[in-house]
């Protein structure tokens, strides 16, 4: 279902349910995409370098799908969602609801300083 369908079937107030294979119900509301565990949202025009998504991914044992990047215009489209751990790298706007932010380039001190945070964000639970 498109936005645009989800949008209106929302306005209608017609019931939701989540469905196991959507493809065989074209006109059902698409089921919600799983939160990822770390997101991490980029100024606009700004790209994460390769190697620092292996690195996280690596560290924190992630696979692709728990690591989501986002870049900032397309985050703040969709209502800023949130993660257990987000992160914000050359943001234009607020950084108040993020864990942790900076720019890039990283810094030998502000790599140190993102892998103790990401360590006390995701291992401290």
């Amino acid at each position: 279902m498109t936005p645009l369908q989800s949008q209106l079937w929302q306005l209608l107030k017609l019931p939701a349910w989540r469905c196991v294979h959507p493809e065989r119900l074209p006109h059902a509301p698409a089921p919600s995409v799983d939160a990822a565990e770390v997101l991490l949202v980029t100024g606009q025009g700004k790209l994460l370098p390769p190697f620092l998504r292996q690195d996280l991914m690596q560290a924190l044992s992630l696979n692709e799908t728990q690591l989501q990047v986002m870049d900032e215009a397309a985050w703040l489209a969709a209502g800023m969602p949130s993660a257990k751990v987000l992160l914000g790298l050359n943001l234009t706007g607020d950084s108040t609801p993020f864990n942790w932010h900076d720019a890039l380039p990283l810094t030998p001190a502000k790599k140190r300083e993102l892998w103790s945070r990401l360590c006390h964000l995701c291992f401290a639970h």
